[in-house]
């Protein structure tokens, strides 16, 4: 095997598969990486042909470590999956280079089965799917034309076999997934960045937000299980933001909270005193979530939740948080009552935290808040001023305001007065605090697009907003949105419906751009089988699988599941068995095959019996030692039969004439000395 030459066939199909495992990962390789991936299939290429040799022992020792020194230096870190796929891809186009074997040509067959897999850990949706299915028959067919003779080199034919048994393979794997036991991984991946994926962030500057807003990648779908409240009541909220710097707002300790119970309380462990704070009235509303990937641990609902699924927790400033970060979609249930009371009675210390400002700075909008709480006489007619003021004076929402300085406030309250909703949110809790009115801000997503397709609520990052929540005596904590004073269609209507400029800036061929009424259908469409996909196949997790499987047996157990897959895996291997050997019998044989069988059936009959494993020349010899008379015949119609079906090429239809005649002189022959 040192001399091993990999069939044409096989390796035309190996570079193929190669580069189409490798395109999706493109944008996230740096260029010496594609540079080098180019490089060793045209060695590889040129060693086939001839023209180049192998590397050497030393230039094989150089590249590899070469490679192990600049991937991690290139990606400016050693850990994380975008270096590790960057050095998986290196030595997978290495090895290309001593695929001498083959031994070799089978590793980086395998190798490229992995390199392909990796896709997943970045995108899981149909799309990719369709396209790495596409790669997987590729890859067979590279595997099949390794194992192919030289004559059989058409590329058509070793892809259709390719995907012949790959289609054998589908019930397995439909087997395998609804019943193999969903349980947790053996490790963990962090994901390859944080840019882009976290969305709302744990603090809020002005301008953030609407940074946010030029994106319409999708945050979360909410499916309700009945009627979904209406849009101005979608307030998804995902942090509380009580410190305040100066310019930056960002969520309080946690080690805070310990002063009243446990900080965070899960599904059917809610009995912190904090708990008892909240009084939920009303019909509650039920619905489930499939975030998507944020790598941080809040999560998002409606206010007052109550959690549902045993991952996520309620935390004492009455928001959700994940048991560990959200590095993949996660899935979860939620109890959420919209009628509610919350905190009646402030304790001291939570009124001075939440009436806290820095000592110094933004004085004159301290002195507005100061003399504007005097007028007003009550707290709820100062919080209704304060509205009235941002209503009726000229106060723009846009997204593009101008860059504030270090008295932030006082530059956007008595100067610029054009800003985004966290400069709504942080100004006017600035203006409760500066009275001494205990007040927050809230970060997290407002509304969202209903999918009467697929009957949820789709909210993206450009539905990202900010709004505020103040104590009233006898009321508790009670939200109040500055943004809806001076932009109350965005509340309404959205996002699109409130801004002239800007919507989307960085997504340039988001189809949200057009609104005309086929492809709003098309895109709900697609959006609709894309929450089907999610939900039922990326995120079909053990409680699902539970759900799904108790519809038809009862106390669901991993033994169970074992039995179940060790049955059906049993029966589709059986039933497959049964259907190739079916196949098999019905098969048509070559015209040259059917031929030489009636051949060695005419002998059969004169007790001159082909015997199991023996071959035509070996046959034909025995027949002529014992059986002169009829050896010359025997000689003939073998010689044709082998110069016929062992050639490269198709027999001709002489070739066929040939051999059915000498069958005929030897029938008659034999017919002929019987008399």
């Amino acid at each position: 095997m040192a001399n091993f030459q990999i069939p044409r066939n096989s390796l035309a199909w190996m570079l193929a598969a190669q580069g189409a495992v490798i395109a999706p990962h493109l944008p996230r390789l740096t260029p010496w990486v594609i540079g080098c991936c180019v490089a060793c299939g045209v060695w590889r290429v040129m060693v086939f042909r001839g023209r180049w040799a192998y590397p050497g022992r030393w230039t094989k020792a150089a590249l590899v470590i070469g490679g192990l020194i600049a991937v991690p230096v290139s990606y400016s870190k050693l850990y994380g999956l975008e270096p590790a796929v960057a050095l998986l891809i290196v030595a997978f186009t290495l090895k290309l280079l001593e695929m001498q074997k083959q031994r070799d040509a089978f590793i980086v067959i395998v190798m490229a089965y992995f390199v392909g897999v990796t896709e997943f850990l970045f995108d899981q949706g149909i799309p990719m799917t369709l396209y790495i299915m596409v790669v997987m028959v590729m890859i067979t067919a590279a595997l099949v034309g390794l194992n192919q003779t030289v004559s059989h080199g058409n590329p058509l034919r070793t892809a259709r076999i390719a995907g012949t048994l790959l289609l054998q393979a589908l019930p397995m794997m439909l087997v395998l997934f609804v019943l193999f036991p969903r349980i947790a991984p053996l490790w963990t991946v962090p994901l390859q960045t944080q840019t882009g994926r976290t969305g709302v962030s744990d603090s809020m500057t002005p301008g953030d937000i609407a940074r946010l807003t030029q994106s319409d990648a999708l945050a979360f779908r909410a499916t309700f299980k009945g009627r979904a409240p209406p849009t101005n009541q979608l307030y998804w909220r995902g942090l509380v933001l009580s410190r305040f710097d100066g310019r930056t707002w960002t969520h309080e300790n946690q080690r805070v909270y310990f002063r009243d119970g446990p900080p965070v309380e899960y599904a059917g462990r809610m009995n912190a005193r904090w708990d008892g704070l909240i009084e939920r009235q009303g019909d509650p509303s039920d619905y489930s979530v499939m975030l998507e990937p944020t790598n941080q641990r809040w999560v998002f609902a409606l206010a007052t939740p109550v959690p549902v699924s045993d991952n996520i927790g309620l935390v004492r400033d009455y928001r959700l948080m994940a048991n560990n970060p959200v590095g993949a979609r996660l899935r979860y249930e939620v109890r959420s009552f919209l009628d509610y009371r919350v905190e009646r009675e402030l304790s001291p210390f939570w009124r001075h935290r939440t009436t806290l400002l820095p000592p110094d700075g933004n004085t004159r909008s301290r002195d507005l808040a100061k003399s504007m709480r005097l007028s007003a006489g009550s707290v709820a007619a100062y919080v209704a001023d304060v509205l009235k003021m941002f209503n009726q004076q000229e106060f723009v929402y846009t997204l593009k305001p101008p860059i504030l300085g270090n008295d932030a406030i006082d530059e956007f309250l008595l100067a610029s007065r054009r800003g985004f909703c966290e400069h709504f949110a942080g100004s006017f809790v600035f203006m409760m605090r500066a009275a001494d009115v205990p007040a927050r801000v809230v970060v997290g997503y407002q509304g969202g697009e209903y999918n009467p397709v697929g009957n949820y609520v789709a909210v993206r990052q450009f539905d990202a907003h900010a709004w505020a929540e103040v104590w009233l005596a006898g009321r508790g904590w009670v939200r109040v949105d500055p943004t809806s004073a001076v932009a109350p269609e965005r509340i309404e209507d959205g996002l699109e419906a409130a801004v002239d400029e800007g919507f989307l800036e960085g997504s340039p061929l988001s189809l949200l751009h057009y609104q005309t009424l086929w492809i709003t259908d098309l895109r709900l469409q697609l959006s609709a089988l894309g929450h089907y996909w999610d939900s039922w196949v990326v995120g079909y997790n053990p409680s699902m699988q539970v759900s799904l499987l108790s519809r038809f047996i009862e106390d669901v157990s991993v033994t169970k599941l074992g039995a179940m897959m060790l049955a059906a895996v049993f029966a589709v291997i059986g039933a497959l068995a049964v259907y190739l050997l079916l196949t098999s019998r019905r098969q048509k044989l070559a015209p040259v095959d059917e031929a030489y069988l009636a051949f060695c059936a005419v002998l059969a009959r004169r007790g001159l019996e082909r015997q199991a494993g023996e071959g035509p020349m070996d046959y034909a010899v025995r027949i002529g030692i014992g059986n002169p008379d009829i050896r010359d015949l025997v000689d003939a119609v073998t010689q044709i039969y082998v110069g016929s079906a062992y050639a490269t090429e198709t027999p001709s239809t002489e070739q066929l004439k040939d051999l059915r005649r000498a069958i005929r002189s030897l029938r008659s022959h034999i017919a002929t000395s019987n008399v």
